[in-house]
C-alpha cells in the first residue's frame, strides 16, 4: 500500500513539473514574440531616423540653408586681398 501511494506520489510530481515546465515555457515563448515586435518597431524608428538625418545634411538641404543665411557660392570677382607692408610674401 506505501509502495502504491509512493508511486503515485512520484508520478503527481513529475507530471506536476512537466505542467509547470510547460507553463514557464509558454511565458518565454510569449514574451520572447513581444520582445522581438518591440525589436522590429525600434529597428524601424532607427531606419526612419536615419532616413531624416542624411535627409536633413544631402548637400541640396546644406545649400538652401546656407543660402537662407545669405551665404553664396565663392566667386573670384567678388575676393579681396589685403596687402600687408614689409611682409616678405
Amino acid at each position: 500500500m506505501v509502495l502504491v501511494i509512493a508511486v503515485g506520489a512520484l508520478v503527481a510530481g513529475l507530471l506536476f513539473l512537466y505542467l509547470w515546465q510547460g507553463a514557464v515555457l509558454s511565458e518565454l515563448r510569449a514574451q520572447r514574440a513581444q520582445i522581438l515586435l518591440e525589436l522590429e518597431e525600434v529597428e524601424r524608428v532607427r531606419l526612419d531616423l536615419a532616413y531624416q538625418v542624411d535627409r536633413a545634411y544631402s548637400l541640396d538641404e546644406v545649400a538652401l540653408r546656407a543660402r537662407a543665411l545669405g551665404m553664396v557660392p565663392f566667386d573670384e570677382e567678388r575676393t579681396r586681398y589685403l596687402v600687408l607692408e614689409g611682409g616678405s610674401h
